[in-house]
């Protein structure tokens, strides 16, 4: 089967949803199937597939979901629809934007397959064009939402029928290995406020009193440097080594002694946590409804309060401290990361287009 991708977001845009296609993308050539990413000119060096990659118009970065996201621009239909109609399928991943997830929608003839990622409280944009947006929204064949959030913030405005099929972590890369740094905290993602990282910071002090060695390391970088306040004690106890490339972050994670990712809000899903499971690393993560998906409390990581610095502390030193618990978790979260293996992700997904449209088996 030929199967294309479309999403305003690929490498080199550094996010989740690079991740997920570039990964299912990888699994589903292994299973045989030809896979296309088709997506917009974007500047940078981080192309780790350009020769199956199509890049169609410009993009630029636009304010979205309390974060930063792209849009397409400059792309000819008749070109598109070109590139388009010579697959035999059509997987789009993104939200219900008018880029080129809408102008794939508008111009396709093929089976229509869409992944919805974001996790939002509302969207002013969905309630002014719902109306515009709806006859897009009935040539999706299928549907597809990475987590319950996922689909209940989409389903808010078009109601349907969603299949959950989660992100996934590759367990070939991402696995224990090595020795790790005594008592090292890993924060890894964008540095910009709702991923929470001043929270964080400011639980390090607290932090310190009951355990001194302790020590964060910071992984990521930022569209618009994010100013933080760092507490003068411990300016010594924090490393900044900016973004590392994805090939990276598996001895990242197996150099930590915990990961912490005290993200606010906006977060469907958090690939961070399953690759840090996938790697042996305790995990504490802020109690939002997109983390709840992924962590059961106690059992393959612990949830804190969000925006709550003692609570980060405390479950920080927990971990730190009590070899049981802290052994229990990796324990568990190597279980919850097998589940969430790209190999087994990637044949629910195969398994869900035979199904939408049996013609294509």
């Amino acid at each position: 089967m030929n199967i294309l991708f479309v999403s305003d977001l690929y490498y080199p845009h550094i996010g989740g949803v690079s991740e997920h296609i570039y990964n299912l993308a990888n699994q589903f050539e292994e299973m045989g199937h030809k896979v296309s990413i088709l997506t917009a000119n974007i500047k940078g060096n981080l192309k780790p597939d350009e020769e199956r990659v199509i890049r169609v118009g410009s993009s630029i970065i636009i304010p979205a979901n309390q974060s930063r996201s792209r849009i397409t621009y400059g792309v000819r239909l008749s070109s598109l629809s070109k590139i388009v109609n010579k697959n035999d399928l059509i997987h789009i991943h993104g939200t219900l934007a008018p880029t080129l997830p809408l102008l794939t929608l508008k111009v396709s003839r093929k089976t229509n397959i869409f992944t919805f990622h974001p996790t939002f409280e509302s969207s002013v944009p969905f309630e002014i064009f719902k109306g515009y947006l709806m006859k897009y929204f009935r040539l999706i064949h299928g549907r597809i939402a990475v987590s319950r959030t996922a689909r209940n913030s989409i389903q808010h405005y078009f109601p349907g029928e969603y299949r959950i099929i989660p992100n996934g972590v590759d367990t070939s890369r991402f696995k224990p290995n090595g020795k790790r740094n005594p008592f090292e905290i890993l924060f890894v993602g964008r540095i910009e406020p709702r991923k929470g990282l001043q929270f964080l910071i400011n639980a390090l002090p607290i932090i310190k009193k009951e355990i001194p060695e302790a020590n964060l390391t910071v992984v990521g970088g930022s569209y618009k440097r994010m100013k933080l306040n760092i507490p003068p004690e411990v300016k010594n106890s924090i490393r900044f080594p900016g973004f590392i490339e994805p090939k990276r972050l598996p001895e990242i994670f197996n150099k930590s002694y915990v990961f912490v990712s005290p993200a606010l809000r906006g977060e469907s899903f958090g690939i961070v946590l399953i690759e840090s499971m996938a790697s042996g690393t305790p995990v504490v993560a802020s109690d939002i409804p997109g983390y709840r998906c992924v962590i059961k409390d106690g059992y393959n990581g612990l949830n804190v309060p969000p925006g709550d610095p003692e609570g980060i502390a405390k479950g920080v030193i927990k971990v730190m401290k009590d070899k049981d618990l802290r052994e229990s978790l990796i324990r568990g979260g190597l279980i919850s990361a097998e589940h969430y293996s790209w190999v087994r992700v990637a044949k629910e997904v195969l398994k869900y287009y035979y199904e939408v449209n049996p013609s294509l088996s």
